[in-house]
């Protein structure tokens, strides 16, 4: 890792909105500290915590007022907070991670160190770890190859994930900010316009932490939530598909079959790839690490899993 190479070279801006993660939001500040690189600014929107979010992030920026800064506002949504810090940026890369959530060690530096060596690249995403409440580790979500048009197809919230990737200010002044109209899907629907006529590129480092909750901070809120994540996830799904050439031919309610083809071809790329082979072997191991007879078990279950593919 060339870290000294790219000290100060870019200026990263991360962006975090909060709300009542008071658990967590001293983990997620801690994480961005104490990277190896060094020239980032972070800026944290609470959305009108009751708890003792802001106590925390204020003591946070009494001991590093030059790095981290705090926006509050009363329960706007979280779109609405991403889009108040992102207007706020002075970084030439832009990076999102939410306040349970945490980076991983160095990632930043490899982040940097990947739009150094593809200068002509304005998108980074890496994968990510799914950890559980109290950070333990259980497995590695990995993504494909980037692709804009399939990703019209299945859903940009299947390919990327938000504490993953950073992008050059350029991408988000020409293609606009979250729409503060949705609730669970403003990622997606974002990063369906963010990618539009953008060089992506994915790296395979593990970028962030992020933790598995039973519900989100939002679907406390809605007594309909299920119906709002089934709209956003369709509204998304339709207007990247009206995008594209063939939406004038086929429409977007005859496409079943395409996309259906599509989400197969995906699945099977990541069979080859052992994605699912692998992920499926960190869950069985992180269900019987505190098992006396572990290593037998993961063996054996590691052979299982190797008969089926075989």
């Amino acid at each position: 890792m060339n870290t000294k190479s790219n000290k100060n070279k870019y200026k990263v801006s991360i962006v975090t909105p909060n709300y009542n993660y008071e658990n967590y939001i001293g983990k997620t500040i801690e994480s961005i500290l104490k990277q190896s690189y060094k020239n980032i600014e972070h800026i944290i929107v609470d959305d009108g915590s009751t708890d003792n979010s802001v106590d925390i992030i204020n003591s946070y920026i009494s001991e590093y007022p030059d790095r981290i800064k705090l926006i509050t506002q009363k329960n706007n949504g979280q779109s609405n907070a991403l889009n108040k810090a992102l207007k706020r940026v002075t970084g030439d890369i832009i990076g999102w991670i939410n306040s349970d959530d945490t980076f991983c060690n160095d990632s930043i530096s490899k982040i940097i160190d990947a739009f150094s060596k593809n200068k002509t690249v304005d998108i980074i995403f890496g994968d990510m770890n799914v950890v559980d409440l109290d950070g333990n580790y259980i497995y590695k979500r990995r993504h494909l190859k980037f692709s804009f048009i399939q990703s019209c197809f299945v859903g940009f919230y299947t390919t990327l994930s938000s504490n993953t990737i950073f992008w050059k200010k350029k991408a988000m002044d020409e293609n606009g900010y979250l729409d503060e109209n949705l609730h669970y899907n403003m990622d997606g629907e974002f990063f369906s316009r963010l990618t539009r006529n953008m060089k992506v590129l994915h790296i395979n480092d593990s970028i962030a932490n992020f933790r598995k909750q039973p519900h989100t901070k939002a679907s406390e809120k809605f007594d309909n939530w299920n119906e709002i994540v089934r709209k956003e996830l369709m509204y998304e799904l339709r207007n990247s598909y009206n995008n594209l050439p063939i939406s004038k031919i086929i429409p977007f309610e005859g496409s079943f079959l395409i996309r259906k083809t599509i989400w197969i071809w995906r699945v099977l790329k990541r069979l080859i790839h052992l994605h699912y082979f692998l992920q499926r072997y960190e869950i069985f191991r992180y269900k019987n690490r505190e098992n006396s007879n572990n290593k037998i078990i993961l063996i054996l279950y590691f052979f299982s899993l190797l008969s089926k593919i075989i």
